[in-house]
This record gives structure tokens, sequence and C-alpha cells, in this order.
């Protein structure tokens, strides 16, 4: 895998390497950060569920298609009889 450097005050990476060894174990400073934007990535998704919720006639929308997908279920893909 190709590396690279990036810029951060010491602070910041200061910071970044007490929380990868505090809080996740002791990982590099690469997991960390893989870590994080994980963290991130799910948090923006929360984020986005809570939206179409606040939107009744949406998320009336959406769950309905979810009830339409499960319609799908067992179709006998992947060894389901």
């Amino acid at each position: 895998m190709t590396m690279t450097t990036i810029k951060v005050r010491a602070d910041v990476r200061d910071d970044l390497a007490r929380v990868a060894e505090q809080d996740l174990g002791g990982v590099t400073l690469n997991t960390a950060l893989e870590h994080l934007l994980t963290e991130h990535r799910k948090a923006a998704i929360l984020r986005s569920y809570e939206r179409l919720q606040a939107d009744p006639v949406a998320w009336a929308e959406y769950q309905d298609e979810l009830g339409e997908w499960d319609g799908v279920a067992g179709d006998g893909l992947r060894g389901d009889e």
C-alpha cells in the first residue's frame, strides 16, 4: 500500500497518539485515524436517518421500500430453499 506524509500540528499528533494508546489499545496512528474516520462515517449515516425520520412522508416511503425488499428475501439465492 502506498504511504504518504501529512502535515499536522504537533499537539494534534500528540492528541491522536493519546487516543490511539489510551482509547484504542495502543494501535498505530494510521489505525487510529481509520477508526476515527469510520466513526465519523457512521455518525453521518445516523444523522441522515434522523433527518429522514423527521419527515413523516419520507420515512413512510422508506419503510414501504424496506417492506418491498423484505419480499425478495429468501428468493433462492445463496442456497436458500
